[in-house]
């Protein structure tokens, strides 16, 4: 049995926080309630709110056509749904049209004004995993400061702090132990190269581990158990709290003579390996080293904790040229090319979804051998969603922001479940093809399923960390 209802609540606690890319009450100014005056006289600045009222969430409804007006549109607090709410497809529509019109507010441009020109978005200026869980496990540096670039890197010519990509997965350990409970490998495109990855937080998901000082393993034994604050919205209202966001980015290094970055949403960054000295087995030790260089978008994960979905809400998003299906390889009905599937290469040859052979060492590019990751998506995208698609890449057309899709969206059917604490998740399993790659499937407990899995997340201490891995990463003090 579905159990949802049309969720409109007010804020549950006064301390909530103020999302960088959604603007705040006027008198909302990162500051809670003034200064005091200690005995010396000296004004002490209380700590910014973890998660304050927001006053313009996006709350347009899933029968809403999809007209330009939608590019203009605000961050949702919550996911609107409309009646009946007994109907998995009806309500499925609505959490993947809550999807499409989270993707317009976070890529829009970081700078201001609607989606559409390729510059950087929202949730690039968030914090990233690396300036959160620093390797000392010291302090990070407070919101809207940039952390200190690693020691091997060098400031570009032209100064800023360009975003620093350091994973070759979303799992930052695959080269020296695996946190998540599948199998993984890194995803080579048909240039040989490796696909790059960031993970990034919004504010309430920083406040949060700042001020509670969980982002190192002696901060998470005095604390326990994490449980990030909920996105909701006001009935009637665009009044309501953000709650935690992240954001999972893949990346792909274009090659000036190879690859046509009209295609893509780009970013000039610098891609940081940091020295692996105890690598997992059938793996070498690497040495650090940093480059820049220019990466195209190719996969997204949007995460958004609701009240009403507190095992999160899961979008899935990916670069239209990417891979065929399954189904399309079988049939043999295959575009010219993709970015990480040659349709010229014979099955014995290059074998589908095979994880690239050890060692692994990002150093080395192009992959030795001339390996090029052979993948296919396993399940269709379902009609619906194509309709979805088809209609917002409409209003994208003069973008570059029409070359991305969305997957599909995994929500709680029945998010309060007294027996079931991933609150049964619909659908099933879901998988971005370049994030669980590896994984795709239809076999419980060892297919993707993002609620499934994070519903195993524990901090460094063993405690339960919300649905998010983010914890585990915090090093020692030093």
């Amino acid at each position: 049995m579905i159990r949802r209802r049309l969720f409109w609540l007010a804020p549950a606690l006064a301390t909530l926080a103020c999302i960088a890319s959604v603007s705040c009450n006027s008198s909302n100014t990162g500051q809670s309630g003034g200064s005091e005056t200690t005995p010396s006289t000296a004004a002490v600045t209380a700590p910014a709110p973890i998660d304050p009222p927001v006053t313009n969430c996006d709350v347009t409804p899933p029968n809403t056509s999809i007209t330009p007006a939608l590019l203009t549109g605000t961050l949702p607090c919550a996911v609107t749904l409309l009646p009946p709410f007994d109907n998995l497809p009806n309500l499925q529509h609505g959490f993947d049209y809550y999807s499409w019109l989270t993707f317009l507010a976070l890529n829009a441009p970081a700078g201001g004004g609607a989606i559409g020109p390729d510059s950087p978005g929202i949730w690039e200026q968030w914090k990233s995993l690396g300036d959160v869980m620093l390797p000392d496990g010291g302090t990070p540096a407070p919101w809207g400061q940039p952390s200190p670039l690693p020691p091997v890197c060098v400031t570009p010519a032209n100064g800023g702090h360009p975003m620093v990509l350091s994973m070759i997965s979303k799992d930052p350990n695959i080269l020296t132990e695996s946190i998540q409970p599948f199998d993984t490998g890194p995803l080579i495109d048909q240039n040989g190269q490796y696909v790059h990855y960031a993970i990034m937080m919004n504010r309430p998901m920083f406040e949060y581990i700042a001020q509670h000082r969980i982002f190192n393993q002696q901060g998470q034994a005095a604390f326990g158990a994490a449980t990030f604050p909920g996105g909701s919205a006001t009935k009637d209202t665009t009044n309501g709290n953000m709650g935690g966001m992240l954001v999972k980015a893949a990346w792909k290094v274009l090659d000036a003579q190879k690859d046509d970055a009209s295609l893509f949403h780009t970013a000039h960054v610098l891609v940081y390996q940091p020295a692996v000295t105890t690598p997992s087995p059938g793996n070498q030790p690497v040495e650090a080293s940093c480059r820049p260089a220019t990466v195209g978008l190719v996969g997204i994960h949007i995460v958004h904790k609701t009240v009403n979905e507190p095992q999160w809400v899961w979008s899935t998003f990916e670069h239209v040229n990417n891979v065929p299906t399954q189904a399309n390889v079988s049939a043999k009905k295959l575009a010219t090319s993709y970015l990480f599937f040659d349709p010229a290469c014979p099955a014995a040859k290059c074998p589908v979804n095979a994880s690239p052979p050890r060692p692994w060492n990002p150093n080395i590019v192009p992959f030795p051998n001339n390996f090029k990751s052979q993948i296919a998506r396993t399940a269709g995208i379902i009609p619906d969603v194509n309709t979805l698609n088809a209609g917002f890449d409409g209003i994208l057309a003069s973008s570059v922001w029409k070359n991305y899709m969305l997957v599909s969206t995994q929500w709680p059917t029945n998010p309060t479940s007294k027996t079931d604490p991933t609150g049964r998740p619909a659908p099933t399993f879901l998988a971005n093809t370049t994030m669980e790659t590896y994984v795709q499937g239809v076999t419980p407990n060892s297919s993707s399923s993002c609620i499934l899995c994070h519903n195993r997340a524990t901090d460094t201490q063993g405690h339960p960390s919300d649905f998010t891995y983010v914890l585990q990463n915090a090093q020692k003090k030093q």
